[in-house]
């Protein structure tokens, strides 16, 4: 009997770590705490040392309980994914993809309407940080600056 406790206590604590993963950030803070981390965090120096303050800044955000613990991951992401820190003429590089149609009759963006996925606009597929433009485009991407958590398939 105290095997079947463990085992379901156990299944119990796997099922609820997933369902807070899948959560998502949608913390109204977010803005603000983001707009302190640029405040904080100076995009000079090293790349590391970048991401260090920005995980020390998002960290105490959500000690006080001002960012949901949800949102954490998704900033510093953020910051790791960002050419702040990086030598000059470092890019980010957005890969995008076509859109597809989905069976409401709009496309991945939730507001254009559609028929067929021939009409929908290009979607992000990834982005990182490359050296130059010319890698990035090179590798069939759109060239931005800042941060990937920014990416879009129109170029800057």
């Amino acid at each position: 009997m105290k095997r079947i406790a463990f085992v379901l206590a156990a299944v119990g604590a796997i099922a609820l770590s997933g369902s807070i993963a899948r959560a998502g950030c949608n913390d109204p803070d977010l803005d603000t705490v983001r707009d302190r981390v640029l405040a904080a965090c100076p995009c000079t120096g090293n790349h590391g040392q970048y991401v260090s303050c920005v995980t020390r800044t998002v960290r105490d955000a959500v000690s006080t309980g001002e960012l949901d613990v949800n949102c954490k991951g998704k900033v510093v992401r953020c910051a790791a994914r960002s050419t702040c820190g990086k030598k000059e003429g470092f890019v980010t590089c957005t890969i995008c993809v076509p859109g597809t149609c989905s069976a409401e009759g709009f496309c991945d963006d939730g507001v254009t309407p559609c028929a067929d996925s021939s009409t929908c606009p290009q979607v992000v597929d990834r982005c990182s940080t490359k050296s130059s433009a010319d890698l990035c485009l090179a590798k069939g991407g759109i060239p931005g600056e800042g941060s990937c958590c920014h990416a879009s398939c129109v170029a800057e």
